[in-house]
């Protein structure tokens, strides 16, 4: 019998295989083979398509976008950055145009999801050509224009009825005019699935006060009553059945319940409340009986909280009602202390993801390190856990012995299927009065990996398991939308390495956070990705050369 290699395969099994290559560069060079790996590969290749466009290289375009190139068809996702250039003249103008030849040039009803990310105006005529020839989107944007024309709009939704696929809306409200183009999407989507709801007045050049912008205690507020007009009176309306909401700088004080209304909870399980002040008293609406959600797999909630620490009661309140949670973040500013440990372990059966962070002050202030007892409570409460990102409690690149960071180290034995570990609170360098280069700071953490990977070994040998970990982080990313690492951010990968008498073992090699996410680990390392509030940087000597980067 004939030994078949890759070849000889059929066309549905090579796709399969196929389908486990997720560097971009490896998909290229498959396309490059020939013919027939081509025409498999360039799907997955294309399938979501960044771009930066306002620069130079714009002229590549066109090749982009040649009729030749059978990858077109196959583009899903498109997301447009606006490029980092040092010329800033007459950006905005020629992004704008590459826009539209893109636009121009894409085959009909491919695209899912076309994001335009920078907060900067888009072009009314733009948006027209899109809904005139993607009528299969499923997630729609509602952002500023450079102008309006919603009966015009209308007209061109409904011959080409786009809204029939749509589930997901990205409302951007930062003016009137924006507010009345969310109300719009709101209005027209039969079926939404997923909100977010970012606002972003205080940026705008026409300021609307704060007291017509939000609810008060007798009237709704210009947010509400314009997005939601048509669903008015919210006494009597009927709630959107949404799976996942995003908040963001939205005033929650007197609007929890304007927006309880309006959105089944019960139904929702994923809620992200970012920067909402008076977001306790949401979180106190939804613990009643009758809103709590059924099942809630994802809570993320960055807040500032007061001096009484309200948000934070009425999150470890709120916590002990709710069941289910896969993934948790918290992240805390002006917080007397950690989150408490007992509403985290009742999540132990489900949690597979955890990001905990506080402060007693703002960015300035020391990350809160959660005391012995209590780590070693939620490592032991929840066993499932495969991304962890907390504070670790301090400890010196040339002594890595102190007490307190090793028992730390050791409460992480019990997690089996711990994948990516983030410390976000960096070791110094004491009892040295100087600080290192970075060059030597690198070598001596990565040394500081190593010998977290070589622990977690040896507690899984000692249970008679292998070890997952496969990525030790320490600081954060403070990258949001630039596609380029954070210099704030030290990752170290578990590598292999081969002796000089042919011994394999494995290693810690330090890895930027673009690269790391084309690793075996990288989709259970997303917790990576996560911008907190405080963000510090190395203890390290300034590098003048990498001003600019930092």
């Amino acid at each position: 019998m004939a030994r078949l290699n890759f070849m000889d395969l059929s066309v549905d099994i090579k796709t399969l295989i196929l389908q486990h290559i997720i560097r971009p560069t490896d998909l290229k060079n498959i396309c490059l083979t020939n013919k027939l790996l081509h025409e498999i590969a360039v799907r997955q290749l294309y399938h979501e398509v960044v771009l930066d466009v306002g620069s130079d290289d714009d002229t590549r375009l066109g090749a982009f976008l040649s009729p030749k190139n059978i990858g077109l068809k196959h583009i899903r996702k498109m997301d447009l950055y606006l490029a980092d250039t040092y010329d800033k003249c007459g950006q905005l103008k020629m992004a704008h145009l590459s826009i539209r030849m893109i636009l121009e040039f894409l085959p009909e009803d491919i695209l899912e999801k076309f994001s335009w990310h920078p907060w900067s105006i888009f072009q009314y005529d733009s948006l027209v050509l899109l809904y005139k020839k993607q009528r299969k989107m499923k997630w729609l944007e509602g952002i500023s224009m450079d102008k309006s024309d919603l009966q015009a709009l209308q007209k061109v939704t409904d011959a080409g009825n786009v809204f029939q696929n749509t589930v997901k809306l990205g409302l951007y409200p930062e003016s009137r005019q924006t507010l009345d183009i969310c109300h719009f999407l709101v209005k027209n989507t039969r079926k939404i699935e997923k909100m977010t709801l970012h606002t972003s007045f205080e940026e705008a050049d026409d300021v609307i006060p704060e007291r017509e912008l939000n609810d008060s205690s007798t009237a709704p507020g210009l947010i509400t009553s314009t997005i939601f007009s048509h669903m008015q009176p919210f006494e009597k309306c009927t709630p959107i059945a949404l799976k996942e909401v995003t908040l963001q700088k939205i005033n929650l004080r007197y609007a929890a319940s304007t927006y309880c209304k309006i959105i089944d909870f019960r139904s929702v399980n994923s809620i992200k409340l970012f920067f909402c002040p008076g977001a306790d008293a949401l979180l106190a609406e939804l613990s009643k009986s009758t809103l709590l959600p059924n099942k809630l797999e994802t809570l993320q909630v960055k807040h500032s909280d007061n001096a009484e620490n309200d948000c934070l009661g009425a999150l470890d309140g709120f916590m002990c009602l709710v069941s289910g949670i896969q993934q948790l973040t918290l992240d805390i500013s002006f917080a007397k202390q950690l989150p408490a440990s007992a509403g985290i372990i009742r999540h132990g059966k489900t949690l597979k993801q955890l990001n905990i962070h506080a402060s007693e002050g703002d960015d300035c202030e020391p990350e809160s390190v959660f005391d012995y007892s209590s780590f070693s409570q939620i490592c032991k409460g929840c066993p499932l856990l495969e991304q962890i990102s907390v504070a670790f409690p301090s400890v010196s690149v040339l002594d890595t012995k102190q007490e307190s960071f090793v028992n730390f180290q050791n409460c992480l034995g019990d997690l089996p299927s711990l994948v990516t570990l983030n410390i976000t609170t960096w070791p110094n360098n004491e009892p040295s009065s100087t600080k290192l280069s970075r060059k030597t700071y690198e070598h001596l953490l990565q040394g500081i990996a190593q010998q977290g990977f070589e622990r977690s070994v040896s507690h899984a040998t000692d249970n008679n398991r292998a070890s997952k970990l496969a990525i030790i982080a320490w600081g954060s990313s403070d990258k949001v939308y630039d596609r380029e690492d954070s210099r704030n951010q030290m990752i170290f990968v578990k590598g292999k390495q081969i002796d000089p008498l042919g011994h394999e073992r494995f290693t810690a090699v330090q890895m930027g956070w673009c690269l790391r996410r084309f690793i075996d680990a990288g989709p259970k390392s997303d917790i990576l990705d996560f911008t907190p509030c405080r963000t510090s940087k190395p203890p390290v000597q300034h590098d003048s050369s990498s001003e600019d980067s930092v």
